[in-house]
């Protein structure tokens, strides 16, 4: 998170003086006006997290100003410095969408836990987001496209598994070929489709913040580690963790990810607690895990435990009979998606297609359609 940003709203210049040095001691980068009309016009440039609001300012009021600010950017959490006496406008401002209220004067740590709390439930409606962006991102199940045996085959194992949401998937193939399509697909055919769907690539965070990430950690766990953080595996209660090629995951966290998949716990970093959660757990990899737990750097224990439930996905060359419908379905998809009128394959290139050997597998097909869509002239 970015160094959080505060404005100040009050009239009382020795008290904005005061609030703006102890809150920058706190390592909050701190802004002041001294009128509404000074916020109005300091908060596009400023962009704060928190604005402390007082509510009788000169000229336009703290309401109005409420207002304002909720016009611009609704996610700015308003914390309402009020007299006593003003009760009937404090509830007014509540109800105008302030985040809480605290009362003049106050005590700087009671402000300090409120502003902390305000930057958590921030914090805690832009995981959520992102969550609902995973879900509309992942709920793509026509995306597998695919007439062959081989996909009709895949798309019954889906239906089967979707109806099993607590078994362990092991997903194989080549790179590119869907394996986190099929992943989204089972998840959203589930029982398990309210609850996020989070997708972990092992191979692109290294050893000390995939750990992090994954289990989460308590404040002063390091170094860094200023106040508490959730891993992903809280953040996907109730849902499914995909982690995409598990073959990449480091030795020591496989002994972690073991654990969870035998008892459903886990520990965050610098905590002796166990936290259980309910969330199934899908795996891809294109990866040899059978050569892997030779050389010694996959855990014989952890393949066994996902090699239950097996799906392989055959590349592009194994399953031609299905290459002009993806090149099709992805020209009409960036047609409409840049606003290109409609094309179309010419003879000679679907002949070409048919006879490549799309080493990229889908993801090869789908970037030279998107090339193609872009520079081609005409139809």
């Amino acid at each position: 998170m970015p160094e959080p940003r505060i404005l100040i709203v009050d009239d009382e210049k020795i008290l904005c003086r005061s609030l703006m040095m102890d809150l920058e001691d706190e390592g909050y980068k701190v802004s002041i006006a001294n009128s509404g009309e000074e916020a109005v016009q300091r908060i596009p440039g400023f962009s704060p997290y928190v604005v402390l609001l007082d509510l009788r300012l000169p000229g336009m009021n703290g309401i109005q100003v409420l207002e304002k600010i909720r016009d611009w950017n609704e996610n700015i959490a308003v914390i309402i410095m009020t007299a006593y006496g003003d009760t009937q406008i404090t509830v007014e401002a509540i109800k105008h969408g302030a985040y809480n209220f605290i009362n003049k004067p106050f005590e700087l740590d009671e402000l300090k836990i409120l502003i902390k709390q305000a930057l958590d439930n921030q914090s805690l409606k832009r995981e959520f987001e992102y969550l609902r962006y995973q879900q509309r991102k992942f709920y793509r199940y026509c995306d597998l496209v695919g007439e062959s045996a081989q996909m009709k085959e895949i798309y019954d194992k889906i239906e089967t598994l979707s109806q099993t949401d607590d078994v362990t998937i092991l997903i194989r193939g080549e790179s590119g070929t869907g394996k986190e399509l099929v992943a989204g697909a089972v998840h959203f055919k589930s029982k398990r489709n309210k609850a996020p769907f989070i997708e972990i690539n092992c191979a692109s965070l290294p050893e000390s913040l995939l750990e992090s990430e994954l289990f989460g950690y308590e404040k002063g766990a390091f170094t860094d580690a200023k106040q508490q953080k959730r891993g992903l595996f809280e953040l996907a209660d109730g849902g499914t963790i995909f982690l995409d090629e598990i073959g990449e995951m480091p030795h020591s966290i496989q002994a972690k990810l073991l654990r969870f998949l035998e008892k459903k716990q886990f520990k965050r970093l610098g905590s002796g607690k166990d936290l259980k959660v309910d969330a199934r757990i899908i795996a891809a990899t294109n990866k040899d895990l059978e050569g892997a737990i030779k050389e010694g750097s996959f855990r014989e224990d952890l393949y066994y435990r996902f090699n239950v439930i097996s799906l392989y996905l055959p590349p592009l060359r194994e399953r031609k009979e299905d290459i002009l419908l993806l090149a099709n379905y992805f020209i009409n998809e960036f047609c409409r998606d840049m606003g290109k009128i409609p094309k179309e394959l010419s003879h000679e290139v679907a002949e070409i297609f048919k006879d490549y050997p799309w080493r990229g597998n889908v993801r090869d097909l789908r970037n030279v359609i998107e090339r193609a869509v872009i520079f081609g002239k005409g139809k």
